[in-house]
This record gives structure tokens, C-alpha cells and sequence, in this order.
């Protein structure tokens, strides 16, 4: 998408994506397996941290959270919420994490690691999200894992498919979506376009996503390997049908 940046999403909808966004998926259920995972007292990381919808629930669950975002925004509403306080906040791209401010140490300290509801999908680069799995793999202790949460792609021939539709319809607000899908290069452009008495907004978003198989292989790349595949939060079985996947790697002890 010509113009769009890495901190596009999250400065396009920072203002709207608790209202918007806040029943997504399960969160107490995601909270809760991401706390099964951790130690007492032990350091998560989570990329794409957005307005702390898991990382004040993490860090108020007896964990240390490290939340890396690119967008100002985001960071801004997670600041200013009750608990916000204990989740701190590292500036910059994911891809790199070196390069963010401040840096996050290339060191094996984080037992934990997740990227929920699409987010590794953000990183719009050709290459962006092996290289993200590179950087957090180095992170990980022995024996710690990375969750993954993301949907699972349709299998749709090559070529490109665009569309328009209704995502929320009031008295007082309209959002239409329009979608470009590109299945040879695996993106699908977005614009939310926000209609309201005397205004409209438009909010940019753009995936590049991978197949699971795809993401199993950037994965052992990395030093990772998978040890759980369900279809949710929850732990229903994953099979061909599921829509989504939440999927834990580990990094051998």
C-alpha cells in the first residue's frame, strides 16, 4: 500500500481500538494460558503491544511484561491506564529489536514471548517476520517458548481478489472496509473508512501472513520448534477447518 508505514496501523487506530477491538478474542483465556507458561516472577515479551489489552492483565498476574510497539499512539493509551505503569515500554520496530529505544538486550532473558491476534502478520516486509522470529528466538532462555496467534489463510488461487464491506453500522457511525487481496505475494490491503455526522476517517491496515506450514519453517529456522497447535485460546483441537490457530514454539532447553 503506497504510503503506509510500520506505525501506520497502530497510529491509525489507536484512538478507536479498545471500543473496537476489546472482544477480539477471549482475553481472559488467553491471559490465562500465557500466565501457564511463565514462571513466578518471570519476563514476558510481547510484540505489538498495542494498548495493553494482555500486558496490564500479564503484569497484574504476577509477571514482568517488555511491551515493544512502533506506533506513539499506542503506547500513549497504554500509558495512561490504570496498571499501564508496570509494563515497560520499548519504541520501535519488531523486526529489529536491537534498534528500538531502548534497546531490548540480545540476551536469552525472556521466558516468554507472544505475538496474539495477528500480529506477526503486521510486519508487511517481504522476510520481516522470519527475521522478527530470528531476533525473539535469541531472546527466549532455554526451554521458553513463543505464542503465536493468527488466522489461518484461505486457500485461494493466485491472483487478485478486492472487495467492500459493512464492519460496523449505527445511528450515528458507519465503517466500511475496503479489502485488496493479494494471494501471490500473501497481503491483503485495507482501509477502515469511519463515516460519521460531518466527518470521515480513514484508518489504514495491511497484513502479510503465512501459512502455518510457512510459519513452522521460519520458525525452526529460527531455533524454535513447534510444541502446540490448538484452533484458540481455550485449547479446542486444531484441524483443517479451524479459522485460527494459537500455536506455542519452543526453544530447546
Amino acid at each position: 500500500m503506497e504510503g503506509y508505514a510500520s506505525s501506520s496501523y497502530g497510529d491509525g487506530f489507536a484512538d478507536v481500538y479498545d471500543a473496537w477491538y476489546r472482544e477480539v478474542t477471549d482475553t481472559d483465556a488467553c491471559v490465562a494460558r500465557l500466565l501457564a507458561l511463565v514462571p513466578a516472577g518471570g519476563q514476558v515479551l510481547e510484540l505489538g503491544v498495542g494498548t495493553g489489552r494482555l500486558a496490564v492483565p500479564l503484569a497484574l498476574g504476577g509477571v514482568t511484561v517488555t511491551g515493544v510497539d512502533t506506533s506513539t499512539a499506542m503506547v500513549s493509551q497504554l500509558r495512561a491506564k490504570p496498571g499501564g505503569e508496570q509494563v515497560r515500554l520499548v519504541l520501535g520496530d519488531m523486526v529489529d529489536l536491537a534498534a528500538t529505544e531502548p534497546p531490548v538486550p540480545d540476551v536469552a532473558r525472556f521466558d516468554l514471548a507472544v505475538a496474539a491476534y495477528n500480529t506477526l502478520f503486521n510486519l508487511t516486509g517481504p522476510g520481516d517476520a522470519a527475521r522478527c522470529l530470528v531476533g525473539v528466538a535469541r531472546r527466549l532462555r532455554p526451554g521458553g517458548c513463543l505464542v503465536v496467534e493468527a488466522f489461518v489463510p484461505r486457500s485461494d488461487p493466485d491472483g487478485r481478489s478486492d472487495s467492500v464491506a459493512i464492519s460496523r453500522l449505527s445511528a450515528a457511525e458507519l465503517v466500511l472496509t475496503a479489502t485488496v487481496h493479494d494471494a501471490e505475494a500473501q497481503t491483503i490491503s485495507g482501509q477502515h473508512v469511519q463515516i460519521t455526522e460531518g466527518s470521515v476517517r480513514l484508518r489504514p491496515w495491511m497484513v502479510r501472513y503465512l501459512h502455518p506450514d510457512q510459519l513452522d519453517a521460519a520458525a525452526v529456522a529460527a531455533g524454535l520448534r513447534l510444541e502446540h497447535r490448538g484452533a484458540d485460546w481455550a485449547g479446542a483441537p486444531f484441524d483443517a477447518d479451524s479459522p485460527t490457530h494459537v500455536s506455542v514454539y519452543r526453544r530447546p532447553s
